[in-house]
């Protein structure tokens, strides 16, 4: 019979059979190499409400199944996003505001944890180069020197994403 599994903690885990039945499982029923995982698609032997001989159908779906669900749970991730969005903003300049979009959607969510600083570092990035961007602007189109200060601008965002960017793979806050 065919099955996907729902779900697997140490000990037991549970599949639901191709016509909806659930079936109670253990990792000594398990044949396949792939440990168990929510997700795999697989054939297996039902005794009454018991699944055995329990074999992986397409070991590649768990296997992106799985990649999603660390994607989901890693807190790297959202933060290396904006970071990625910051660095986008150089050829793309609105990726910079989508950006700074995820990180005030993510701040919340990330309340209490040491991620919660990098999140804070983005979006004060984001307010302090627009105010130098708009700034250089302006004295652009007055005195010419605002070349200098899109310049210095543009160099002190490329310089706050290393900075940020580095802070992050060493899983450490950015200090304040």
């Amino acid at each position: 019979m065919d099955g996907v599994v729902l779900g697997y903690d140490a000990e037991e885990g549970i599949i639901r059979g191709s016509e909806g039945a659930r079936y109670r499982f253990t990792r000594t029923d398990w044949k396949s190499s792939p440990a168990p995982a929510a997700g795999l698609k697989v054939d297996f032997v039902a005794v009454e409400d018991r699944a055995t001989e329990i074999y992986v159908i397409n070991p590649a779906t768990g296997a992106v199944f799985s990649t999603v669900s660390t994607i989901e749970r890693s807190e790297k991730i959202m933060p290396t996003v904006v970071y990625l969005c910051y660095l986008a903003s150089f050829l793309y300049g609105f990726t910079m505001v989508i950006g700074v979009f995820i990180a005030f959607y993510c701040r919340d969510r990330a309340a209490g944890t040491w991620y919660q600083s990098h999140f804070d570092y983005q979006i004060a990035i984001f307010w302090k180069s627009f105010a130098g961007f708009l700034f250089g602007l302006a004295l652009t189109f007055v005195f010419g020197l605002g070349i200098i200060i899109l310049l210095f601008t543009y160099a002190w965002v490329i310089f706050k994403i290393i900075k940020g960017w580095k802070y992050l793979t060493e899983g450490i806050p950015v200090p304040a």
